[in-house]
């Protein structure tokens, strides 16, 4: 015979401080873990869509990120000129880039590593999702710049018409673009060769980038085929770039999720502490209570369900109060270092159906394991035992 469900959910009620504290701590948990996974869903989106299938990037072998790469200027011309390499109004799609890393100042204080990116007009074509919000494109060959929305909104003191100090020279920003949330909008751009000249690099970029001719995995291919007969690409990887992102994506998600989970785990073990200690008080305060039922002719395994379902309850109520939390979290705007790049990339916290749902998962858990064994020493109580001690 089965304990009425109601029985459970009742008790819940009764005991309202010990229970809004074993809520509170699951909740507290689910807090914690859903914000940070979200974190890096958001890192992660924001960088895997930076990049185009169509796209290709060489760097040096051994490079994962442009800031670690250097391609020579005739190595760079030689890449331009494959046939793999796109043509639009007879000009080649492909564009030699040259990125630095510099501190400034955010408007929450502080300093932060950003990415200006050397470039040239053509970047627009090849980096299509680049769209003018604000001002206009810098002119070639002048000390102008345009900034990307996310970096606009990071840094203090720094928009159109401002001036930013970049070397030794001072250059004007003239434009505002957004690149369909990705990374790019976390950049400074400007004229390539100024500067080089700034930095005395002439001759010395960091990567090459160019629209493929068709499949970009295929022209991927061509050119890794090519490092092992040409002798000016030797030194050189491809990768589309799509895949250059992913990897750079995967390495920070992977960190962030990993002590995501490690944190979890701990407060955990806190929050089921709260639920045993709640579920042991429960038991000793009903004593009286578990006599009459086993008395009335429950089963122990009645009373053991029946204790169960109140843990569980618990835990139900600690998710949905934590995931409501959360939610607040979802499209907030931050910014986080890069650790494949060293700058730090602006992005919205993304709260996704999964990490909601693995949320509620963990906290079922948490209650079962916190009410397991106090539901089993009730259901091993004797009645006789059960009505002495009441």
């Amino acid at each position: 015979m089965a304990i009425p469900l109601k029985y459970s959910l009742r008790s819940v009620a009764v005991r309202k401080g010990s229970s809004a504290m074993a809520v509170g701590g699951i909740a507290l948990v689910v807090v914690v873990f859903v914000t940070l996974l979200s974190l890096a869903a958001g890192f992660q989106r924001v960088v895997e869509t930076s990049g185009s299938s169509r796209n290709v990037i060489v760097l040096r072998k051994g490079a994962d990120a442009e800031l670690q790469s250097q391609v020579l200027r005739d190595t760079a011309r030689a890449i331009s000129e494959l046939p793999v390499v796109a043509t639009e109004k007879g000009q080649r799609l492909a564009v030699f880039e040259s990125v630095i890393i510099l501190p400034r100042p955010k408007r929450s204080g502080g300093e932060t590593n950003i990415t200006i990116r050397g470039t040239t007009p053509l970047a627009r074509a090849v980096h299509a999702e680049a769209q003018l919000t604000n001002g206009r494109w810098y002119t070639p060959g002048s000390n102008e710049a345009v900034i990307g929305v996310g970096l606009a909104r990071r840094l203090r003191d720094v928009g159109v018409g401002q001036v930013m100090a970049v070397g030794r020279h001072a250059w004007q920003i003239v434009g505002q673009f957004e690149a369909g949330g990705s990374a790019l909008e976390s950049e400074l751009w400007m004229d390539g060769e100024l500067l080089q000249s700034a930095f005395h690099r002439n001759g010395v970029f960091q990567s090459v980038l160019f629209r493929a001719a068709g499949s970009g995995r295929e022209a991927a291919d061509r050119i890794n085929a090519l490092t092992e007969t040409d002798l000016r690409l030797r030194a050189m990887q491809a990768l589309t770039e799509t895949e250059y992102y992913q990897k750079q994506a995967k390495l920070m998600a992977d960190v962030i999720t990993i002590l995501g989970g490690i944190l979890t785990a701990i407060m955990s073990a806190g929050a089921i502490a709260g639920a045993m200690n709640t579920m042991y008080a429960a038991v000793s305060q009903r004593r009286r209570e578990i006599g009459c039922l086993l008395a009335m002719g429950f089963t122990p395994t009645s009373i053991w369900l029946a204790f169960m379902v109140e843990s569980l309850t618990l835990a139900a109520l600690g998710a949905a109060l934590g995931c409501a939390v959360s939610l607040g979290f979802h499209g907030m705007r931050t910014g986080m270092t890069n650790w494949a790049t060293f700058s730090e990339t602006a992005f919205e916290f993304l709260v996704t159906p999964q990490i909601l749902a693995t949320a509620a998962v963990i906290s079922l858990v948490m209650g079962f394991i916190g009410g397991v064994i106090p539901a089993f020493h009730a259901a091993r109580m004797k009645v006789v035992d059960a009505m002495r001690r009441a």
